[in-house]
C-alpha cells in the first residue's frame, strides 16, 4: 500500500511540473531530430563529430564493465546500468546541476543532439530499432523528469516567489520535497529501461553480430 501511495504522490508531483517535463521532452525530440538531419544533409561538422564519437564510444570507461567482468551476468548488468543511469545520467548531471537552472537544458540539448548524430543514417535491423527506440523513450523520459526537478530547484533559488514563499531556502525545500516524490517515477522508469535495453542486448547481441551486414 505504501508503494501505491508513493506512486500516486509522484504522479501528482509530475502534474504540478508537467510544463517543465513537456518542455524537456520537446527539447530532446527537436535536437535528436536536428542531429540526424545534419548528418543526412552532410554538414562537415556533424560528420566529423559522428566519426569521432563512433571511434571513441568503445573506449568509454562506463561501458567496459558491461563487456568485461559483467558480460555473462544479466542481473548485474541490469543493476549496473540502472545504477549508473540513475546516479550519473539523472541525479548528478540533470538534477544536482539544475541548481544552476539552465544547465539541465544544455545537457538535454547536447545528449539528444549527440544521439541523433550517432544513429543517423546507421544501418540497423528492425530488432535494433525496437531496442534503441524503446530505450530512448524510457531513458530520455526519465531524464525529462529529472531535468524538470533540477530546473525547478534552480528556479526556486533564483525566483522564490514562484513557490509562494519569501525566502530562497524555503522555496528550495518546497522544490526538493516535490523532487523526492518525482524521483519515484525516475527510479521506476530507469529500472524498466535498464531491463529493456540490457535484456535485449544480452540475448540478441550474439545473433546480431552474426547477421549479414
Amino acid at each position: 500500500m505504501r508503494l501505491k501511495e508513493l506512486l500516486q504522490e509522484s504522479l501528482q508531483a509530475a502534474k504540478r511540473r508537467r510544463n517543465l517535463i513537456i518542455f524537456f521532452a520537446f527539447v530532446h525530440v527537436v535536437f535528436f531530430g536536428l542531429g540526424q538531419w545534419m548528418v543526412i544533409q552532410g554538414y562537415p561538422s556533424a560528420i566529423e563529430l559522428r566519426t569521432e564519437q563512433l571511434k571513441n564510444i568503445q573506449e568509454l570507461p562506463y561501458l567496459k564493465p558491461l563487456t568485461g567482468v559483467l558480460a555473462d551476468n544479466l542481473p548485474l548488468k541490469i543493476l549496473y546500468t540502472f545504477g549508473f543511469n540513475l546516479v550519473f545520467g539523472a541525479f548528478v548531471s540533470t538534477t544536482f546541476m539544475g541548481l544552476v537552472f539552465f544547465f539541465p537544458y544544455l545537457i538535454a540539448v547536447w545528449r539528444s543532439f549527440i544521439i541523433g548524430v550517432l544513429v543517423s543514417d546507421m544501418d540497423s535491423s528492425p530488432v535494433m530499432n525496437v531496442i534503441f527506440y524503446g530505450t530512448f523513450i524510457l531513458e530520455f523520459g526519465a531524464y525529462c523528469i529529472s531535468s524538470a526537478i533540477g530546473t525547478d530547484l534552480g528556479l526556486s533559488v533564483l525566483w522564490p516567489s514562484r513557490k509562494g514563499v519569501g525566502s530562497r531556502m524555503e522555496a528550495l525545500r518546497e522544490a526538493a520535497r516535490d523532487g523526492v516524490k518525482l524521483y519515484v517515477l525516475v527510479i521506476i522508469v530507469l529500472f524498466v529501461a535498464a531491463i529493456w535495453e540490457i535484456t535485449w542486448l544480452h540475448y540478441m547481441g550474439p545473433l546480431l553480430k552474426q547477421a549479414p551486414a
